[in-house]
């Protein structure tokens, strides 16, 4: 069984038939064993009416050759119960004062950003020290990346993209809310980063001098 649950029955049946020898020779934490090899019927009952299946024993009862993954690491909680929590490696951590992730929320300092990247969000980042804010003025973006606002009023850094494809058909120019032509949606994006701000789509096609929303054809949607 994959893992044991509050209930104290096992759940998520992984194999059947194999001895606890067998099954617990791993160092995953949630590994679980039953000595009962029932009918699939049986199992659906228990999993449905019951939880899960009883007599559930857990392969882990200590810390002892658990390995949690990178990031964490092993702890009996209050119930004597091994549990593997977020520990992430702080000792490279040179800035000690808050950052602002690419979420656009402001954590404590970087280790704490790292502890929320362990709780579930993966993809997070550093974006730039200090707070997060609502304008470039004093964000120092890493690397060659470029501070813009969003539509948000909210401040990030990205990397602008100097060279933008050769425009093959009329259709694809856009007007931006700027009054200003844009060959494709790349040179939009490009003219946003180069200014810091956020340019958004007024409708596709050149920019034309419309009198009424009726001169005006928007895309479908």
């Amino acid at each position: 069984w994959l893992q044991q649950g509050n209930n104290g029955r096992c759940q998520v049946l992984y194999l059947s038939g194999m001895s606890r020898e067998e099954c617990c020779r791993g160092s995953r934490l949630g590994t679980s064993w039953t000595e009962e090899d029932v009918p699939n019927s049986t199992l659906f009952r228990w999993m449905i009416f019951s939880g899960g299946a009883p007599n559930c024993m857990p392969c882990k009862e200590t810390c002892d050759n658990v390995d949690c993954g990178p990031g964490k690491r092993c702890k009996m909680n209050k119930r004597s119960k091994p549990r593997c929590v977020c520990a992430p490696d702080c000792s490279n951590v040179t800035w000690k004062g808050p950052v602002c992730g690419t979420d656009g929320k402001t954590y404590r300092d970087e280790c704490a950003l790292l502890k929320a990247r362990c709780k579930g969000h993966p993809d997070l980042e550093v974006q730039y020290q200090g707070k997060c804010k609502k304008t470039c003025r004093d964000v120092l973006c890493p690397g060659s990346s470029t501070c813009v606002v969003d539509q948000t009023n909210n401040a990030y850094c990205v990397t602008c993209n100097r060279i933008c494809p050769e425009v093959t058909s009329p259709e694809q120019y856009l007007c931006g809310n700027d009054g200003i032509i844009y060959a494709s949606a790349c040179h939009l994006r490009r003219a946003t980063c180069l200014v810091g701000r956020s340019i958004g789509v007024a409708y596709e096609g050149k920019c034309i001098k419309a009198k009424s929303c009726d001169d005006i054809q928007c895309s479908a949607g």
